[in-house]
């Protein structure tokens, strides 16, 4: 064997080794993006069942949600700072949402799963009326895109979409809801 064809052999062996290192960092590469995936999964799910968490232990907070929901108007000035506060807190579960599945970091049908909920929920009339008084505090590429998507929604009660949501059932329940 010549050194000529020795030194085509090492870089034959070399361009392999580099192309193995290559597939190597791929195969990682997408190993990653689905690890990433799904912390990003459990992130959403654990925001979702904190919100449920607080809701079901706090039933004050829980009436002026479906109250605000209806009409923001109803409830007193403290009330409204809570149902301002909590309004944010729901919204900013969608905004990180969106955020990471445009990171390509939540898988898109989680986020069309839960989106459809949030559309409803925004075209409540109350919510639909802080969205339009409080959009400014968040994102506006995040505002342009929900005000896009509501432009298509009709306002109307959460409770003809998800009769869950309706107060006048809390009311006649109202002893099953007292803290």
């Amino acid at each position: 064997m010549t050194l000529e064809s020795i030194y085509y052999v090492g870089q034959t062996v070399a361009v392999l080794a580099i192309l193995g290192s290559l597939m190597f960092v791929a195969v990682q590469i997408v190993l990653t993006r689905n690890q990433m995936k799904g912390q990003a999964t459990i992130a959403v799910l654990d925001y979702q069942k904190a919100l449920v968490d607080q809701l079901l232990a706090d039933s004050v907070l829980y009436k002026i949600a479906l109250r605000g929901n209806e009409d923001m108007k109803s409830l007193n000035h403290w009330e409204q700072h809570r149902y301002t506060l909590w309004c944010f807190s729901e919204t900013a579960m969608w905004e990180l949402c969106y955020h990471l599945r445009r990171q390509n970091a939540l898988d898109e049908k989680l986020l069309e799963g839960k989106e459809s909920y949030w559309l409803d929920l925004h075209s409540a009339p109350g919510r639909r009326e802080w969205w339009e008084n409080h959009k400014v505090m968040l994102d506006p590429v995040f505002c342009q895109y929900v005000s896009q998507k509501l432009n298509h929604c009709p306002v109307r009660p959460l409770r003809e979409s998800n009769p869950t949501f309706d107060p006048t059932r809390i009311e006649e329940n109202n002893e099953n809801l007292n803290p």
